[in-house]
């Protein structure tokens, strides 16, 4: 008996479910979306593909820079610590050779004289590579800047300061 009840109870609300089916589906059935809508949200989305397109060539060419930048900061940096390295070889040489000649000097004023000479070309040598090793970090980051700078108005489409 319960079966039956079941089966009778579960009918009518089957019928209703189909109903409410068939007047949602009728109801779809006569909405129709205007086609300046339908144009609207294509021209939108069309636009939003666009820009970001644009966007992720603007962020692929900045990474670009910014590579090339960090790049270029590293081989200044390699340029300048080789440079340290060569500089302190040669003085390290020349020192070596100051002290052969004020071992072989036979007076002192000869030794002293030596010694006078070195002080003075050491100066001068130091300070030259110096110069050069600061003019090379100089160039670098002002190169980079100038990079970084450029892609920046480019990525914003006005002129960095």
């Amino acid at each position: 008996m319960t079966k039956t009840t079941a089966k009778t109870t579960a009918a009518p609300a089957s019928g209703y479910v189909a109903s409410i089916q068939d007047a949602i589906d009728n109801v779809q059935s006569k909405l129709e979306i205007p086609a300046a809508a339908r144009d609207f949200v294509k021209r939108t989305a069309s636009s939003a593909k666009e820009r970001a397109e644009s966007v992720h060539s603007g962020a692929a060419n900045a990474t670009d820079t910014a590579e090339k930048f960090a790049t270029s900061i590293v081989g200044g940096y390699a340029n300048l610590t080789r440079g340290l390295l060569d500089m302190t070889l040669a003085n390290v040489q020349h020192t070596l050779t100051t002290v052969e000649k004020i071992a072989a000097a036979k007076s002192v004023n000869e030794a002293v004289q030596l010694q006078a000479d070195f002080v003075r070309e050491n100066a001068r040598a130091n300070f030259e590579r110096i110069r050069g090793a600061a003019e090379t970090a100089r160039t670098t980051v002002t190169e980079g800047a100038q990079a970084v700078q450029a892609e920046f108005s480019k990525f914003y489409g006005k002129k960095a300061a």
